[in-house]
């Protein structure tokens, strides 16, 4: 358990072994795809869509890392990636950025309010990965969403929430890649599930579409959390918690919220030229 901020700093800072190097150097075949995210913005939720979008619906997975094994973090939670799929086409789950990834293949990429991210990071590391009475939220801010640690070891924690979106909407990446907001499929699934579909190909019925929204519910998913969980070395972590928006306004203070926005000043604007999210989530609107 992770009890102060030099412990949180040394956890974030260490190097992938061979294994997460030898999966990230895998080749992906024209139609595989990758739900590459900045972790808590919707890595499972984009995952059970397209698993259900493949597999017309098919719920009889214990979880679903079975079925879309994570790249880089396969190992750890008993992923085999050499194993062939059930269902096609191939998927699978990541947390690296665009220039990090297998190259070849397509790539979901969901975003979310930077502070909300943080929130539910925060919480989903709380007591399992940290202690929360030692780490506090401004504490994983500054490693996590603050710090500039490109120049440190490869891994998945390397760029910070702001680099890694940057580095989805500039890397040169040879295959297509779909950008959509956390908070857009909270507003509208059902379009979300139709863009979705016709990025992967997939001829989507009326059928197929409520089948896929109805499993994709966050009334569905939480009445079956246990799916959706990973196995960890001594337990397990639940990743369906909440789906809430808007967190950042009650548990973040007035001044990491500006630390928050200043990043993005500094690390977006000049590149993607969007001066907040409001505006980039505007930009990549399903409407």
């Amino acid at each position: 358990m992770i009890e102060s901020e030099d412990q949180l700093a040394a956890h974030v800072s260490q190097p992938f072994d061979e294994r997460a190097e030898r999966a990230l150097a895998m080749k992906l075949a024209v139609n595989d795809v990758v739900i590459s995210t900045y972790p808590k913005t919707g890595t499972t939720w984009a995952g059970q869509i397209a698993h259900g979008l493949r597999s017309k619906g098919d719920m009889s997975f214990s979880r679903l890392g079975q079925v879309v094994p994570w790249f880089e973090m396969g190992h750890f939670f008993g992923h085999d990636l050499s194993r062939p799929q059930a269902f096609q086409p191939n998927l699978f789950k990541s947390h690296m950025s665009l220039s990090d990834l297998p190259r070849g293949g397509k790539i979901i990429n969901i975003i979310r309010d930077p502070g909300d991210t943080l929130v539910s990071y925060y919480n989903f590391w709380s007591d399992v990965v940290l202690d929360p009475s030692s780490v506090s939220i401004e504490m994983m801010a500054r490693q996590l969403f603050l710090s500039d640690r490109r120049a440190g070891p490869r891994n998945m924690f390397r760029l910070n929430y702001f680099q890694h979106l940057v580095d989805f909407h500039t890397a040169d990446y040879d295959g297509p890649v779909l950008f959509i907001a956390y908070e857009d499929m909270k507003q509208n699934l059902p379009a979300a599930v139709r863009r979705i579909a016709r990025f992967m190909g997939i001829d989507l019925s009326r059928v197929l579409e409520r089948t896929v929204t109805e499993q994709s519910s966050f009334y569905f998913m939480s009445r079956h959390k246990e799916k959706f969980r990973e196995l960890v070395p001594g337990g397990a972590m639940d990743m369906v918690v909440s789906g809430r928006v808007g967190d950042a306004k009650s548990r973040l203070s007035q001044e990491l919220a500006d630390h928050l926005q200043a990043a993005w000043a500094e690390t977006v604007t000049p590149i993607l030229g969007y001066e907040n999210y409001h505006q980039l989530r505007q930009a990549i609107s399903l409407t």
